[in-house]
């Protein structure tokens, strides 16, 4: 099965809504509070990089796992979509994140794994590899991720800007929105996920 143009278009919204740079923004600030313009931009462009490479090995080596474990892909999609629809839940109830880092720079860990390419992400991306399987759908999955890593270290790269334009409360209502929009896609495709373990539904 080769992918078509809507799937895409939605796979490219879901990854971008789940990795939330906009909502996450806020963290970035507070975890590169100390340092400097320059710093911050290049922990940004860090992060992207760090989202590219978790995502990447996600894409390609996700369905090897997932058959090492012996694990179902339907199971998977229901238990990663309505994992990430609890973070859905959280991005519309909840204010701020408590996210903090260990020392050292903050690129990597915590802000590319697990705060913007986390589970939820993982998840997507493993689904997508068993999905569509042909080498043009590999490259797709691998244009998305170039896309979502690039515009999550411009936002990162453009925080201190972003927060000065919409204030904190202009942050909080982009992740609320991209919340409910990633609630809706987990919603319905756990749906879809239950109709196929469970045929009868389809009636």
């Amino acid at each position: 099965m080769t992918i078509t143009e809507p799937t895409l278009v939605t796979m490219g919204i879901a990854l971008f809504t789940i990795t939330n740079p906009i909502g996450t923004s806020p963290v970035f600030l507070a975890l590169t509070s100390k340092m400097t313009i320059a710093q911050q931009r290049h922990v940004a462009i860090m992060a992207g990089v760090g989202v590219f490479g978790v995502l990447v090995v996600s894409l390609l080596l996700g369905t090897y796992v997932l058959d090492w474990f012996d694990i179902d892909v339907t199971s998977f999609k229901i238990a990663g979509f309505a994992f990430v629809a609890t973070i859905a839940w959280g991005m519309m109830t909840k204010d701020g994140s408590p996210v903090t880092s260990n020392g050292g720079s903050p690129a990597i860990v915590p802000l590319a794994f697990p705060v913007l390419a986390g589970p939820g992400a993982v998840a997507l991306m493993v689904t997508f590899a068993h999905d569509y399987p042909a080498g043009i759908d590999y490259l797709w999955g691998l244009v998305i991720i170039t896309i979502t890593a690039v515009a999550t270290a411009a936002v990162l790269w453009l925080a201190p800007y972003l927060i000065k334009v919409l204030k904190v409360e202009g942050m909080a209502i982009f992740t609320k929105v991209f919340g409910l929009i990633l609630l809706a896609i987990c919603v319905q495709s756990i749906f879809t996920a239950l109709a196929v373990a469970f045929p009868a539904l389809k009636g």
